[in-house]
Formats: C-alpha cells, sequence, structure tokens
C-alpha cells in the first residue's frame, strides 16, 4: 500500500463514488417510472384519489394514459388551479421549485461557459475526474489570475439570485393580498377571527373584551372566555377513547361471528353430503337458514368466553378483566350522563388567559390583530390571526406569559443540545463519503483500498446519502414534540416552527457538519505529518468535500424523485392498512376516502437544504449546478403531479402561503456561505500572489455586505405586508361590496352618507349581516333538519337518507325532497357549497381569464363561484352559516360535541342490527349505514360516519 499515491487514490476514488451514486440512483429512477406507469391506471386510490374521490366541485380532471400524452399533458396542466385544489401553501411550493429550477439553469450555462474552461483549460495537473473541472485543479500561483472569472460569476449570479428573490417577493405578496380578500376565504369565520393569549384578569368578560375592541372597524361579532373545565375535559376524552374501543370491540365480535357462521355453513353442507350418499334419491337443500336474529343466537356463535375482553387497568395490561362491548357500553351511556347533566350546570371556572375574538369585518380583525394591546410587559401581547377551530391546540392555551417564555427558551435550548448530540453519528456518516483517505493511511483499512472498485463506489457514494437520509427522517418527529412544549397554540404554527428547526437542523448537520467531516479525511495524512497547519490544511481542502453533495444531489434528484412519484411508502401502507386497520367502519373510510396530505414543515426544508448546498458550491464545482437542476426538474414533475391527481392539504392547516418567505430567506444563506468560503480560500492562496489573493477576498466580503443589504432591504420593504392584509385593499374590497349590495338591495335607511359606507358603524354591518343571511339560513336549517331526522328515524328513513347521500346524488334531488327547486332564490346548495370549500368548480372562460395574474382587475381568486347571489358579494365577508351559526366555535370541544356515533359494519346475517339496537336502547347513538362488511372479514364503507354531513365525495 506504500505505492499507493494518495491525491491520485482519492482523485479516483471521487470519480468512482460519483458514477457509481449515478448509475445506481439511475438505475433506481428506471424502475421507478416504470412501476409508475404500469400501476398508475391500475390503482387509481394511490396515483389519482383527487380525480374520483372529493366532491364534484373539489375534483381534479385525470390525465391521459401513456407517456406520449401523461407528460405533456401534466406540463400543460395550469399550476394556478392547485390554490383552487390544496390552497396558496401548495401552491407557493411549486413556485419555489420553479423558481430555483430556472436559477440553476442560469447557474449551468453560466458557470459551464466560464468557470469550467477556467478551471481545465490550459492548466497541467495531476488531477483527474471530477476535480479537473473543479476549483481544486487550479494549484500554480501563475494561475491566480484565473480566479477572476470566479469573481465575476459569482457577482453576476448574485445579482440574478437577489432579482428573481425580489420579483418572486413580490408577486406572492400580490397572490397573497388576493388570496385573503376572495370570496371563498374572506367569508369564512377565521379570516375574521382573533386569538389573543395572557389576557389579563380584569379583562377577563365579555363586555369589556367587547368595550376593548369597539376601535376596530365594524365592531366585535363573537367573544369567546377560555375557562378552566378540566373535569369535563378527562369525562370527554375518556368517552372519546371508549367509543374508539367499542367500535373495534364491535366489528372484531362481527368478524368472529361471520367466520363461526361460514364453518356452520361448511359443516352443514359436509353433513347434507353425508346423508344423500347413504340415502339415494333424496332431496335435502343445502342452504342452512338464518335463525331469528337474538342474542342468544349471536352467543352461539361466538361463547362468551371467545368475546372480546381486555383488562380496565394500565394501558389494559393490569386490572379486572372484562367484557369489552358490555364494559364500554356501560361505561359510555355512564359518561354520556355525566356530560349531560355537567353542561346544563356548568359552572365557568377560573378565566385561563385566552380569549377569541370575531370581529364583524376582515379588516377589523387584522387591525386588532396589528395594534399594541396593553400598557404592561408582556400581556396581551400574542395575538394570532385566522383562528380555526380544528386548528387549535387547547392544551396550550391555559399558560401564562412567563410560563410560554420559559418554554420557549427551554424548547430552543433543547433543540440546539439535540443538534450538538446529533453531530456524532453524522459526522460518522460524513467520513465515509472519503474512507479512501483512511485506507491509504491505515493498515487495518487496507482492505478497502484492495476492494472491488464498485464496493468502494457503493460504500462512499451510495451509502452515507442513504444513511443520512434515514437518519434525518427520524428527527421531524422529535422536533414536533419540542415545538409543541413550546406551548405553539396553533398545529398550522407548529407546522412553521418544526420548519425552522428542522432547516437549521439540515444546515448544520447535512451540510456544515459533513462539509467539516469529509475535509478532515481529505486532509488527515497531511495534518498528522504537520499538524502547525491544520486549520490551512482543512480550509484548503474543503473544496474536496463537494463529492459528497454530488452524489447526495443524485440521490435526491434521481431516486428521491422517483421515490415522490410512484409512493413506494403510501402504495406498501395501504394494503397493510387494508388488512390490518380497516377492521373497523371509521379505519375502512380513513384507507378509502382520505386523501394524503404533504407535510410542507419537513419537505421544504429539505429542499431549501439542496438549494444551499448548490449555492455554496455552484462556483467551487460547477457540475453540482447540472445536478441541481436536474433534481429541481424531476421534483417539480413529481410534485405538480401530486398536488394536483393527489394530495389534500387540510382546510384548518392552511397558512396562506408563509412557509414560501422562509424559504426565500434560506436562499440568502447559501449565497452568505458560497461568499464566505470564497474570500477564505482567497486569503488561504495568497502565498502564491498576496496581492490579488488579498484583492480578490476584499471583492468577496464587498459581495457579502451588498448581499446582507439585499436581504435587509427586501426584508424590510416586504415583512409588513406579508402577515397582514393592507388596509388599502381592505378599504376598497369593503366599499366595492357594498356598493354592489346597494345598487341590488337599494338604499337603506341612513346606514351611509354621500361619503360612502361607515365602516366604523356597527350598525350599518350588522343590518347588512341580518339581510344577507336571512333566506340562506332558512334553507340550510331545513336541510340540516331533513338529513338528521332521515338518521334518527326507522330503517326505513335510513334508506332514504343513503340514497341523498349517495355519490349519484345530486344537490338538485336533495332539493326535491325539501320541496325546492334549484332554480328558485331559496335554493343556495351550491352556492353554499362553494363558499365553505376553498376549492370549486372554475369556468373555462374564468380560467383563461385569471391565468396571467397581474391582469387588472383580476386575480387567480375572484370569479371563482360564477354562482354566487349578489346578496353573497355584500360587505360582510359572511362565512358558512355553520361556522356564523356555531355558538360553541371557539370552546373547548368537551363543552358542546356529542357523543361521536358508534360506527358497526352491516353483515350479511344481520347481526349488526341486533348490535345498533342493543346499543341505543342502553343510550348510546350507533348505526351501520354505509359500512359493510365482507365475507373474508374486511370492511367497505361507501360514506363517512353517520352522523357527519355527506356531500356526495370526500368532504374533507
Amino acid at each position: 500500500m506504500a505505492a499507493v499515491d494518495p491525491g491520485k487514490a482519492l482523485s479516483s476514488s471521487t470519480t468512482r463514488s460519483f458514477v457509481t451514486a449515478l448509475v445506481v440512483n439511475g438505475a433506481l429512477l428506471g424502475v421507478e417510472v416504470l412501476a409508475f406507469f404500469l400501476l398508475k391506471q391500475k390503482l387509481w386510490r394511490i396515483y389519482g384519489p383527487r380525480t374520483v374521490l372529493p366532491p364534484p366541485h373539489k375534483r381534479a380532471a385525470a390525465l391521459p394514459s401513456g407517456i406520449a400524452k401523461w407528460l405533456p399533458a401534466l406540463i400543460r396542466y395550469p399550476a394556478e388551479d392547485i390554490i383552487h385544489k390544496n390552497g396558496l401553501d401548495a401552491y407557493m411550493f411549486l413556485r419555489y421549485i420553479k423558481l430555483l429550477i430556472w436559477i440553476f439553469l442560469v447557474f449551468t450555462l453560466s458557470t459551464f461557459v466560464v468557470i469550467i474552461p477556467a478551471d481545465a483549460v490550459g492548466i497541467t495537473s495531476d488531477k483527474e475526474g471530477l476535480e479537473r473541472i473543479s476549483w481544486t485543479n487550479i494549484i500554480q500561483p501563475r494561475d491566480q489570475s484565473r480566479f477572476s472569472a470566479h469573481i465575476v460569476v459569482a457577482y453576476v449570479l448574485t445579482f440574478f439570485v437577489v432579482w428573481m428573490i425580489r420579483r418572486e417577493m413580490a408577486y406572492f405578496v400580490n397572490l397573497r393580498h388576493q388570496f385573503l380578500i376572495s370570496p371563498s376565504h374572506s367569508r369564512l369565520a377565521q379570516a375574521r377571527t382573533v386569538l389573543i393569549t395572557s389576557v389579563p384578569d380584569e379583562l377577563a368578560n365579555e363586555r369589556d373584551l367587547r368595550s376593548f375592541a369597539s376601535f376596530v372597524p365594524g365592531g366585535v361579532d363573537r367573544v369567546w372566555l377560555y375557562r378552566d373545565t378540566r373535569s369535563l375535559n378527562d369525562v370527554f376524552e375518556r368517552r372519546q377513547d371508549t367509543c374508539l374501543k367499542l367500535e373495534a370491540a364491535g366489528s372484531s365480535l362481527l368478524v368472529q361471528a361471520v367466520s363461526a357462521w361460514r364453518k356452520k355453513i361448511k359443516h352443514h353442507k359436509k353433513a347434507i353430503n353425508r346423508k344423500r350418499k347413504d340415502e339415494e334419491g333424496l332431496t335435502i337443500s343445502n342452504d342452512l337458514a338464518i335463525p331469528p336474529l337474538t342474542r342468544a343466537f349471536l352467543d352461539e356463535l361466538v361463547p362468551p368466553a371467545k368475546r372480546p375482553h381486555h383488562r380496565t387497568g394500565f394501558l389494559g395490561m393490569i386490572g379486572q378483566k372484562v367484557d369489552t362491548i358490555d364494559w364500554c357500553t356501560k361505561e359510555i351511556a355512564e359518561l354520556n350522563g355525566i356530560l349531560h347533566k355537567e353542561r346544563e350546570n356548568i359552572v365557568k371556572g377560573k378565566f385561563l388567559g385566552s380569549a377569541f375574538i370575531r370581529c364583524n369585518l376582515q379588516m377589523g380583525a387584522h387591525v386588532l390583530a396589528q395594534c399594541v394591546s396593553y400598557h404592561e410587559p408582556s400581556t396581551m401581547y400574542s395575538k394570532w390571526m385566522e383562528a380555526h377551530p380544528k386548528d387549535i391546540v387547547w392544551h396550550n392555551l391555559d399558560d401564562g406569559a412567563l410560563e410560554v417564555r420559559g418554554r420557549y427558551l427551554t424548547s430552543w435550548a433543547a433543540t440546539v443540545g439535540l443538534i450538538i448530540a446529533w453531530a456524532f453519528p453524522v459526522g460518522f456518516i460524513g467520513t465515509l463519503s472519503n474512507l479512501s483517505g483512511f485506507c491509504v493511511k491505515f493498515h487495518w483499512l487496507n482492505w478497502l483500498c484492495a476492494a472491488p472498485k464498485p464496493v468502494l463506489g457503493l460504500i462512499q457514494g451510495v451509502l452515507p446519502p442513504a444513511l443520512l437520509a434515514a437518519l434525518f427522517s427520524l428527527l421531524p418527529f422529535i422536533l414536533r414534540g419540542l415545538a409543541w412544549y413550546e406551548c405553539i397554540p396553533r398545529y398550522s404554527l407548529i407546522a412553521v416552527s418544526v420548519y425552522k428547526r428542522f432547516y437549521f437542523f439540515l444546515l448544520i448537520h447535512g451540510f456544515l457538519i459533513v462539509t467539516l467531516s469529509s475535509g478532515i479525511t481529505r486532509a488527515i495524512q497531511n495534518i498528522i505529518e504537520n499538524p502547525a497547519k491544520t486549520v490551512q490544511e482543512l480550509a484548503s481542502q474543503l473544496p474536496g468535500a463537494s463529492v459528497f453533495f454530488l452524489t447526495y444531489m443524485v440521490t435526491q434528484g434521481l431516486a428521491g424523485a422517483g421515490a415522490a412519484l410512484v409512493q413506494l411508502a403510501p402504495l406498501a401502507l395501504h394494503f397493510l392498512r387494508k388488512w390490518f386497520l380497516g377492521r373497523t367502519p371509521r379505519q375502512a373510510y380513513g384507507v378509502t376516502f382520505l386523501m394524503p396530505h404533504a407535510d410542507l414543515s419537513v419537505i421544504f426544508p429539505r429542499l431549501s437544504l439542496l438549494a444551499t448546498i448548490g449555492f455554496a458550491y455552484s462556483v467551487l464545482s460547477p457540475l453540482i449546478n447540472l445536478l441541481a437542476f436536474i433534481t429541481y426538474l424531476t421534483y417539480y414533475l413529481a410534485w405538480k403531479f401530486l398536488l394536483s391527481q393527489v394530495i389534500d392539504q387540510p382546510d384548518e392547516l392552511e397558512t396562506g402561503g408563509l412557509y414560501f418567505p422562509m424559504a426565500i430567506n434560506n436562499l440568502f444563506v447559501g449565497l452568505y456561505i458560497e461568499q464566505v468560503s470564497l474570500a477564505c480560500l482567497f486569503f488561504l492562496k495568497a502565498s502564491g500572489s498576496v496581492a490579488a489573493a488579498i484583492a480578490q477576498a476584499v471583492l468577496m466580503l464587498v459581495l457579502l455586505c451588498i448581499t446582507a443589504l439585499a436581504q435587509l432591504l427586501i426584508n424590510h420593504s416586504f415583512n409588513p405586508i406579508i402577515k397582514y392584509l393592507p388596509m388599502s385593499l381592505a378599504t376598497q374590497q369593503a366599499t366595492r361590496r357594498y356598493e354592489k349590495y346597494k345598487e341590488k338591495e337599494g338604499p337603506s335607511n341612513s346606514d351611509t352618507d354621500d361619503n360612502g359606507v361607515d365602516l366604523f358603524s356597527r350598525t350599518t354591518v350588522r343590518n347588512v349581516r341580518k339581510r344577507t343571511k336571512k333566506t340562506t339560513k332558512q334553507v340550510k336549517n331545513d336541510r340540516d333538519s331533513v338529513k338528521v331526522d332521515s338518521i334518527r328515524d326507522s330503517s326505513s328513513s335510513c334508506d332514504l337518507l343513503e340514497g341523498l347521500n349517495s355519490p349519484q346524488t345530486s344537490d338538485d334531488k336533495i332539493a326535491e325532497a325539501l320541496g325546492l327547486t334549484a332554480g328558485s332564490e331559496l335554493y343556495p346548495m351550491k352556492s353554499l357549497n362553494s363558499i365553505a370549500s376553498k376549492a370549486s368548480s372554475i369556468s373555462k372562460a374564468s380560467k383563461k381569464k385569471d391565468k396571467a395574474l397581474g391582469k387588472k382587475g383580476k386575480s387567480l381568486f375572484f370569479d371563482r363561484h360564477p354562482a354566487l347571489s349578489p346578496a353573497t358579494e355584500a360587505l360582510t365577508d359572511d362565512s358558512d352559516d355553520s361556522e356564523e351559526d356555531d355558538a360553541h366555535a371557539f370552546d373547548h370541544p368537551s363543552i358542546y360535541v356529542e357523543q361521536p356515533w358508534i360506527w358497526i359494519p352491516r353483515d350479511h346475517l344481520g347481526l349488526s342490527g341486533l348490535l345498533v339496537k342493543e346499543l341505543q336502547d342502553a343510550g348510546v347513538n350507533a348505526s351501520d349505514l354505509g359500512a359493510e362488511m365482507q365475507v373474508n372479514g374486511v370492511v367497505e364503507v361507501t360514506r363517512n360516519p353517520p352522523d357527519e354531513e355527506w356531500t356526495g365525495g370526500h368532504d374533507a
């Protein structure tokens, strides 16, 4: 081994590792794409659920089959339609990928034309492979002038990136404002609701809070105070858990009963066949008659000893062993009685410092959220816009300001400690990318240098990125727990916090630690021989660490994007869940109807890290620009397909694109790392031509300052108008809607003067609100009453409801059942449905009009509801009535949520009806509507739980 030249060994190993990674990941991509095309037409539930499962107005158009038609159709598919199907977060995620495609395309062209010739042409060196076209190929002092090309390109690319960022931020802010004031969003109750924490006790009543917020335009609509109902909460949570346990036990019992009946039929047929053989010519029926459906018949099929049982102690492992169904039935009935009694005589407990204030106007909510609220420090300091009942973390609303600050510091201290502890496994993974440096020096690793070239290439090129990806897949769960501990009161904002922590983690470990460990392995021999020059040697070797990131980019861009497209994990989990977790109707509903959603708090940082890596090495190793371009191009196609055909983002977790500004700021991090690295490397090159190297380093420091100033200017310009709605747009919107309403309804009694609407008049706002809600409220109440009565009536009524709720039933049939006509003014169901959903059907004409953002008077969000009645365009920005009239919207669910119906699958024996009757007689709501158990025990469902409204598709 002493005859091995370390330089040539490392260079050869670098190229070999990259080629191996390229071949392996390219093969994986080919296999994944082939599997995708083979499975796409057969498994629509995995590769096209959005074309089938949602209600009609939220469905996407299916892409044609065949790569010749499918890929062009996907490319032509309007990305703007994703806003209407999946919200602004999803669209801006796709827009971010598109931004990086253009950036790295320009990076690739400029560096390949300028940097690679400067690094390689006319230079005699012993470098081979990839290192011939990188920074490390320029060694001789006489070639110092070649670095001028790197400086010019760095300046040009930095200015280009800053210009693109400025352009995209302007686009995003305009788009977010349109999103906030669009009819489909501004009418939602959450658009007008503000959550305020650390409210003082002197404002702990509705009257004082209304007076406190009386200055906001339009005044206050409702106020909710969060009080201590701990005892009620415990009872409520026990009931929820017991209901799930009872559903599982009921389904298990029916599975056993159906299986026992199949065995009886089998034995009966055998007995009949024996009798026929013994008595020739005897005619005996093969059918086994089902006896009367009684508890005795059920006990005959499933003896009491074989019925589901559990222990009442800790985690069901200790304590008394009881019959699960009987115990749960009795427990739920008792808990229902306790909750009913305590709710009737509910005692308002201690005020816990949080209040929800719903304003009459969206503009009023934005004014309230921005004002300085109280004259004492840390009081009413935190205010949260866009509060949605399903988005509230109730456990995080009962802490004071000091405790919240303490939890915040503890949470981030734990995050920093985790980063330090995580350095050891990540550092080990980084050393694997350059093991050839160790095998040259350490004899106990000689076997690596003697191993076949593909083996060493796999270890250095494929194994490290795979191990790093596996290690970081565990991290989001830990970070989400730390964000929860921080006392963030909304799930969507917990996701935003996870984004910040995860990117910070990836930056430290996925980039800096790996770079450091890779540099050490390459410089280990020279460091041992000359310890005094450790820092200089390590810094000079850092560009050589790009081999790991080249392979990492290949892994993510090829195999990673292919895996996202083929959805290996969801594909496997779908069938596993079908057999192992789809044993109850509620579980089967999740498997059958619930579409997956993308966790952008985890996906966004990973793509941002790739951009940071690409920027950092864009000049040092130009090949990474091409790989980054291919990576983002493949990701764009994969995610455009997923967001348009597969994924359904929950409405309550929508942030309105707030991930995008954070991702944009992450791009500056990559620019800073690039500029600092180049400045340091220029200073280290000063041994050859001192004046030239120092001048080059100073120029990079100047560029660093320019970049920092650009970021400060962009943030200073856009930050004030990102989170909140500007007053100019809000007042224009309010006035426009009021004028449209006034033209339709005529002038009212002095609600306004000649100067227009008085936005501070609560009388004006309330009068308009009452007029616009008068007709729609009556129809919705009638519609809901028919559905509820149908569920609670006899089996014939249940059949009627099932017919009305089937996917083939239109709103016209429901209207006919109510005695209404679709053309009448008292039939706004379609309008209500389109308002309640963030996605609606858009006419071809409006698509063409809205396609180009920025056209005067048009946007991506207006004209989304062509069937809206004129009254709904009024000043009030009304939400749908279910949200507007819900007096308990921001009370803890334990105060008002009814018992979830025990959903039992209907079996062919009819035993489910027996169980439902027993439960109802015991005071437990239950039903077998819309769920059926197959003969093999698998449950199939045709709708959501029967105590929830069904609109003919997935109604998430």
